[in-house]
């Protein structure tokens, strides 16, 4: 039944005075695909004309759109907004993307509020360069990513790794066996996983959890000789190669719910990763990481030129990267003074 409509078929405002409110996130996105005349307008990351910088114009059009969505669309609630932020990109052939990702605590989404942002901003750019040219057309407009309500949406599978294929020889037993929270480590991230994702793997060896309580979980061995996790995350991604994939080692001892919410609240379909900082030296932390299927080319690549370091081969990329604050603590576990320290 739809839900803006009474039972005498007459338009309605839903009802939400009985929802709880909770911190709810969407991120939508537009295309514009400009003609070639324009080109020569391109200076640094932006179009400059005699109306002004295209998308300067454009962030605050799509800003002022998401303010303004309950006036342009008749159902919609007047949403709080806390935060609204755009993000314009253009590839070589002159197609325009706007991403607005929007963020309030209320008790009703705000998708509408995230892609009425998107189409605004298009539509200002295309304002903006028709005294150039109108041979502009206006692309598909979709919602990217919904989180906060009953369910998390996101617009292509969401699939979960493990990384388990190490042979601790340092901690001189398995890892993902170790017990921190009352069962095999290995189990709890997919337990916390499971919870997001549509399927969750363990990057293992052939065979090696037979006769373990990892038996039941379904495991993505590596597709080529293996040179670490680099290996594992690539077999993952040649695997299912449409989907967005949360990578997380078995060896992070504080691995937590907040860890993974952070991950996908922050996701962007225009980076090649989502990614947590390294606290002592700043580098994307490749083990524990929400990629998008744009990742698949970039570990491809390293592979090829035998790079074999996660975090060489995300260094020089699109990556967003997080702060460890609150909850979040990346601490990996691989010694056995190390696992004393966690478990006195």
């Amino acid at each position: 039944m739809l839900t803006h409509i009474d039972q005498n078929n007459m338009p309605s405002m839903v009802d939400v005075s009985s929802k709880e409110s909770s911190v709810r996130v969407a991120v939508a996105q537009s295309t514009i695909k400009l003609p070639e005349s324009m080109r020569e307008y391109f200076v640094g990351e932006d179009f400059v004309l005699k109306k002004g910088p295209v998308f300067q114009t454009a962030i605050i059009a799509a800003t002022m759109a998401v303010k303004k969505t309950h006036e342009a669309i008749p159902m919609c609630h007047q949403v709080p907004i806390e935060s609204c932020k755009v993000n314009i990109q253009t590839d070589s052939s002159l197609k325009v993307t706007v991403e607005c990702r929007v963020k309030t605590s209320y008790k009703t989404g705000i998708e509408m509020e995230a892609l009425h942002g998107a189409m605004v901003g298009c539509l200002t750019i295309y304002d903006m360069c028709k005294a150039v040219s109108h041979d502009m057309v206006i692309g598909e407009t979709k919602l990217l990513f919904k989180s906060g309500g009953k369910s998390l949406v996101l617009n292509r599978p969401l699939r979960g790794l493990i990384l388990t294929g190490g042979r601790s020889e340092r901690m001189k037993s398995d890892k993902a066996l170790i017990e921190y929270h009352g069962t095999a480590h290995a189990k709890y991230i997919k337990n916390i996983l499971d919870e997001f994702c549509d399927e969750v793997f363990l990057s293992a060896r052939e065979s090696q959890w037979e006769g373990t309580t990892l038996s039941d979980i379904p495991t993505i061995v590596d597709s080529g000789e293996s040179k670490g996790p680099a290996t594992g995350i690539l077999s993952a991604l040649e695997k299912f190669p449409d989907s967005n994939w949360i990578v997380v080692a078995c060896d992070l001892a504080y691995f937590n719910r907040d860890t993974v919410v952070k991950l996908i609240e922050n996701y962007s379909e225009l980076n090649v990763a989502t990614a947590f900082k390294n606290k002592e030296k700043g580098f994307a932390e490749p083990l524990c990481t929400l990629y998008t299927p744009k990742a698949y080319e970039v570990f491809k690549k390293a592979q090829d030129e035998d790079i074999k370091c996660p975090v060489k081969i995300l260094k020089n990329e699109s990556v967003l990267t997080l702060e460890q604050v609150g909850t979040i603590n990346l601490a990996n576990i691989n010694t056995v003074e190390e696992l004393n320290e966690v478990r006195p």
